[in-house]
């Protein structure tokens, strides 16, 4: 498939607010309501899309110290070592992988997940059989000295929606005996996004990238002696953005994430890095599965 700018802007909104976006998201977006719809079915259609997942955050749902952690690594097998980890650390909430050139100089697995006890969990990932290298990181840390509450009838919603994750507004209040604009309103409360912070759901698309033929979102992986702020005033006018803050994989490659639109400005981004004093690219990875992990929210939400 080949994306159209519309369809880019589709999925963005779709990672941040799920299928319930409100006219003025879709405005910002530049997206009317149909258009919206109709690149959303193009998407299924293609298998770009392969599915809707429903998940929650759960330092605010259960409270205390967490850390939210990411695993960067490199395996022969990321897909056998991905479904042993799932297995066994309780909280994994996304799983991505990518395709590197050349192979092996980046992580070909990315794993985030949550931890009440990371030390312990970063040991176990370190140990795991089928990573050839590892690298853990705590991306962020949490406390709620309180739960945020939730009451019994957004606990429904939350189940309803994880068994049903394409249901709208007026099928969820069916199934629940409340009203579409009750839906909306306790949805507008417990989805996540960058307006609301305390939110702590999150309907998010699993999306193939190696369905579409003319985009993908790539991390360039630089050697530079620049600092983190340095370099990030420097590739600020061509979009990249640091990946966890500029932190070196291998000690050596700092990650600048961009998307890219065909091969003339992926070459045109490689060639902007490389002109750059103290920049020199090495390496590309590319971005081609994203996967959603819920196994573990309906027993989380009761």
């Amino acid at each position: 498939m080949n994306l159209e700018r519309e369809d880019l802007a589709t999925l963005r909104l779709l990672e941040a607010r799920g299928r319930f976006a409100r006219d003025a998201e879709l405005a910002k977006a530049g997206l009317a309501h149909d258009r919206f719809e109709e690149s959303l079915e193009r998407l299924t259609a293609s298998r770009v899309i392969e599915g809707f997942r429903v998940t929650v955050a759960p330092p605010p749902l259960i409270g205390g110290d967490w850390v939210l952690g990411a695993l960067l690594g490199i395996s022969n097998d990321p897909l056998g070592v991905a479904n042993l980890l799932v297995k066994r650390l309780p909280f994994v909430s996304e799983i991505i992988f990518n395709s590197g050139l050349p192979e092996g100089l980046g992580p070909n697995l990315t794993l985030l997940f949550y931890s009440r006890d990371f030390d312990t969990e970063a040991r176990f990932i370190q140990n795991t059989p089928g990573l050839s290298y590892q690298e853990v990181y705590r991306v962020k840390e949490f406390s709620f000295p309180v739960a945020l509450p939730i009451s019994s009838e957004e606990r429904a919603l939350i189940r309803a929606l994880v068994k049903s994750p394409k249901a709208g507004l007026a099928e969820l209040g069916a199934a629940l005996g409340q009203t579409p604009d009750w839906v909306r309103t306790k949805l507008d409360r417990l989805l996540w996004n960058e307006g609301n912070s305390q939110g702590l759901l999150r309907i998010q698309p699993e999306v193939n990238w190696a369905s579409v033929a003319n985009f993908g979102h790539f991390h360039f992986l630089v050697e530079t002696g620049h600092r983190p702020d340095q370099l990030r005033r420097l590739v600020s006018a061509d979009s990249f953005e640091l990946v966890l803050g500029g932190k070196p994989f291998h000690n050596r490659y700092v990650q600048l994430e961009a998307d890219v639109w065909g091969i003339g400005e992926l070459m045109n981004k490689v060639m902007f890095l490389n002109r750059l004093a103290g920049v020199r690219v090495a390496g590309v990875l590319w971005n081609r599965e994203a996967r959603v992990n819920t196994a573990w929210v309906i027993d989380l939400v009761g």
